[in-house]
């Protein structure tokens, strides 16, 4: 009798304890975290897995990039971020497609100099045999002094 009630608390206490898979918008979320971790640590495998074959990236000027120039790009040594933080994130899924949305707060270094700037950005997801992909970004400065250029240099 006892062992019966012990088999029943661990079968109570694991299925109490089970993760449950996440939701569509979580997923996509948790992606955007990897995206921001990749480009801090420079690792191309996983921003490559994140980034569908048809990707399009329409930088902060304006210039659109397709998937090989925009892994080329991130992958040069020409930039080291130093600090990498979205916020006012959202995700809204609409069957295997969705937006997702948010500011990013970027600090980096080029050429020995040190910039700070923001992005709002919006990006749209495609599922795909059941993995998210991000299929089109587009990056949109935030300058809250509009008189005042859109990098600042410290």
């Amino acid at each position: 009798m006892k062992i019966i009630r012990f088999v029943v608390f661990m079968f109570v206490t694991a299925s109490t304890y089970a993760q449950e898979p996440l939701s569509d918008e979580k997923q996509i979320l948790k992606l955007e975290d990897d995206w921001v971790r990749a480009l801090e640590t420079k690792d191309w495998k996983l921003l490559d897995t994140i980034v569908a074959r048809d990707f399009t990236f329409i930088e902060p000027d304006g210039t659109v990039k397709n998937r090989d120039e925009y892994l080329a790009d991130r992958s040069s040594d020409s930039a080291d971020i130093d600090s990498f933080e979205n916020v006012d994130l959202e995700a809204r899924v609409f069957g295997n497609c969705a937006l997702a949305s948010g500011v990013a707060k970027i600090t980096e270094r080029r050429q020995g100099k040190q910039y700070r700037f923001s992005l709002r950005w919006k990006e749209l997801w495609l599922k795909d045999k059941g993995k998210w992909h991000v299929l089109v970004s587009q990056a949109t400065p935030v300058n809250p002094n509009w008189d005042a250029s859109f990098v600042i240099k410290e």
